[in-house]
């Protein structure tokens, strides 16, 4: 399948699973909703480098290499909660990761943490949480909606939330 085509398909699954429209994906990547739509529906002949990075940078894909890098039987919930705790004495558990993720209310001990989490971790990390959470048998599209949710509450700057609250 040749690249721009499996990227449309990659990013229309994507936008679609965060609950983001192409108007809503083109404003946050700086590109047209016809471009998304071109891109989405195969037609794109060309775009360029500085525009797939933007995009898989705010959808959380890495060009040119598959999947992300995470040491082996640690997942995504395990890695998050660890990101989410660098900055702080106490660490956040991956079960109260879950336990905000899947009911959409945080510890009060945890508040700090879950900000960073959803301010400073790489997309793809969020993506990965969203299809751990798939695994416990919660959809995505509601994960992505929840996270956003509680960006909104925690006031979170980063453009994504921003995005996903239209």
């Amino acid at each position: 399948m040749p690249l721009l085509k499996e990227l449309g398909a990659a990013v229309r699954q994507r936008r679609r699973e965060m609950g983001l429209s192409q108007q809503q994906l083109a404003h946050l990547v700086e590109l047209s909703r016809a471009t998304i739509n071109e891109l989405e529906m195969g037609k794109l002949k060309d775009l360029s480098a500085r525009r797939i990075e933007r995009l898989a940078n705010e959808l959380g894909f890495a060009v040119g290499l598959v999947g992300t890098l995470r040491p082996k039987g640690r997942g995504a919930l395990k890695v998050a909660a660890g990101i989410a705790s660098v900055p702080y004495k106490a660490e956040m558990p991956a079960s109260a990761l879950f336990d905000s993720l899947k009911a959409g209310v945080v510890a009060p001990a945890y508040i700090p943490h879950l900000r960073t989490l959803l301010d400073e971790a790489p997309v793809a990390i969020l993506a990965e949480i969203a299809d751990e959470l798939e695994s416990h048998g919660l959809p995505k599209l509601a994960t992505w909606k929840r996270m956003g949710m509680l960006a909104g509450v925690l006031r979170c700057d980063r453009p994504l939330w921003q995005s996903l609250a239209k």
